[in-house]
């Protein structure tokens, strides 16, 4: 029995490494044009940005603090842009942290929802990206939000 147990964890570990290594060939690679956020803290409240001419995109991540291991949920609305799809990942910066995507489910034409979750890091303080991934008009686009973790 506990040798099926091992067996199974290490398949599933290594589904989910060639998973990671798929996304970041198969999205990752397409994205044509990256926007860095510089001036909000999504721990600490909802942050609106332009990402183009009168095209807008609102990210909330809750609990506030976005504390690790423990659910997130997360926002995202979007003024003046059509898509179907909207992933988010967090990549850690001081340790090579790219967590799988999360694809958010469509509720409106503009807002998509899901959860989401950053593991437990060994450093008392983490930077993190929070990805957001949207195709749309045929472009694919990543905006950037930094944030901090705290572990306590």
């Amino acid at each position: 029995m506990h040798n099926k147990i091992l067996i199974l964890t290490m398949v599933v570990s290594i589904a989910l490494i060639v998973f990671g290594y798929w996304y970041k060939n198969s999205v990752q690679d397409k994205i044509q044009r990256v926007i860095k956020v510089t001036d909000c803290q999504i721990s600490k409240a909802p942050c609106r940005i332009e990402i183009s001419k009168e095209k807008f995109l609102t990210l909330s991540v809750l609990p506030v603090g976005i504390p690790q291991t423990q659910p997130l949920d997360i926002d995202v609305m979007l003024e003046g842009v059509s898509t179907e799809e909207v992933f988010v990942n967090f990549e850690g910066i001081e340790i090579n942290h790219n967590l799988l995507p999360y694809s958010l489910t469509k509720r409106t034409k503009n807002h998509f929802r899901g959860k989401g979750f950053i593991s437990l890091c060994s450093l008392r303080k983490m930077s993190w990206l929070a990805n957001i991934i949207i195709n749309t008009d045929g472009e694919m686009l990543k905006v950037s939000f930094p944030f901090e973790t705290v572990y306590n």
